[in-house]
């Protein structure tokens, strides 16, 4: 249960990105003004270029994360590995296989010990992120795995699947202890940064966020036009970030579900969007190969991030400095130095 990836290259995307949304057509300036509270990306921001590539993948690279304690980066990929890298030196340090498909979401443990796999294979693995040894392997899905993430305080994970359902194990013991039910193909889950709710996107273009306590759904926001690709709460929880494949990123007050930006700019399906550690910058990546910066809460463009040559799969901020680490299906990791600001 899975659509056929379609990847691509628009040199306007190269170039500076974004003019080409306002530029010749009536139909684009309606489209654009449709939305309430949008940011639109102009062509006088700044472009950067990559700081360096890792070397290793020979196939489309799907997920990233990174450590909290900002030493390693795990990358997983459609070749159904797992790759592991210590990024002060970035030298792989192993590569881990198992899955019996590709493996398109991690999760890192709060304590940095810690890794999750979720794979199109429908498992979850666990793996010590140090030996690259595997822990355990979670069974329960019937479909595609398609999003993992560990809460907060390190205890529970939570997993999003074709199958149309979220579930919620005990990290310690492997054992599934909730199943929430959305309905339709899960897409992707994010934990609150005080643990006691999750949000999810679907194949639908809707978010929902989940009151774990009672499994209850506490809002359920029309996000977007097409399926939710990323969600992401800001370092405080006062705010949610949703890519989707309608090419738009989306800005929500928390806990109200208010709609606070409509960041447009992509030419193509956003894939992944991620906070600084400070909230005050977000990360998308996006299919038209390009990352952009805003600056938040007002949400400018303030970067375009050039160099992959095909679809940015995932955006990840490293703990600590101004580092983004990307992948791509142009079978590259990628470490971007950012401007302070």
């Amino acid at each position: 249960m899975r659509s056929k990836q379609i990847t691509w290259k628009s040199s306007a995307a190269l170039a500076i990105g974004t003019l080409t949304v306002l530029v010749g057509s009536s139909s684009c300036v309606s489209l654009l003004s449709s939305f309430r509270n949008a940011s639109v990306a102009t062509s006088s921001v700044a472009t950067t270029q990559p700081l360096r590539s890792l070397q290793g993948n020979s196939t489309w690279v799907y997920a990233l994360a990174i450590s909290p304690d900002g030493r390693f980066l795990a990358s997983g990929s459609y070749d159904k590995k797992i790759k592991i890298w210590d990024l002060p030196s970035n030298t792989l340090l192993h590569t881990l296989e198992g899955h019996g498909d590709a493996v398109v979401s991690l999760a890192i443990s709060p304590d940095s010990k810690l890794l999750a796999s979720g794979s199109w294979d429908n498992r979850i693995k666990l793996w010590n992120l140090e030996t690259g040894q595997l822990l355990r392997t979670l069974d329960g899905h019937t479909d595609d795995v398609e999003a993992v993430a560990i809460s907060p305080n390190g205890k529970w994970l939570a997993s999003g699947s074709a199958d149309t359902t979220i579930r919620i194990w005990n990290v310690q013991t492997g054992v599934q202890v909730h199943q929430l039910s959305d309905g339709l193909w899960v897409r992707t889950v994010a934990f609150s940064p005080d643990g006691q709710t999750l949000a999810s996107g679907n194949e639908g273009g809707t978010v929902k966020i989940w009151r774990l306590m009672d499994d209850a759904v506490l809002k359920t926001l029309n996000a977007h036009s097409q399926a939710v690709r990323s969600v992401t709460f800001s370092p405080d929880g006062r705010t949610l970030a949703s890519g989707s494949a309608d090419k738009i990123v989306k800005l929500w007050q928390m806990p109200t579900g208010k709609l606070l930006h409509s960041l447009i700019g992509h030419l193509g399906v956003v894939w992944s969007v991620a906070f600084s550690p400070d909230g005050k910058r977000l990360a998308s990546g996006s299919n038209d190969s390009t990352i952009k910066l805003w600056g938040l809460p007002e949400g400018k463009l303030l970067e375009n991030l050039i160099g992959h040559e095909r679809g940015v799969r995932s955006v990840v901020f490293r703990p600590h400095g101004n580092i983004i680490a990307s992948s791509s299906t142009d079978k590259t990791i990628k470490l971007w130095s950012l401007p302070k600001h």
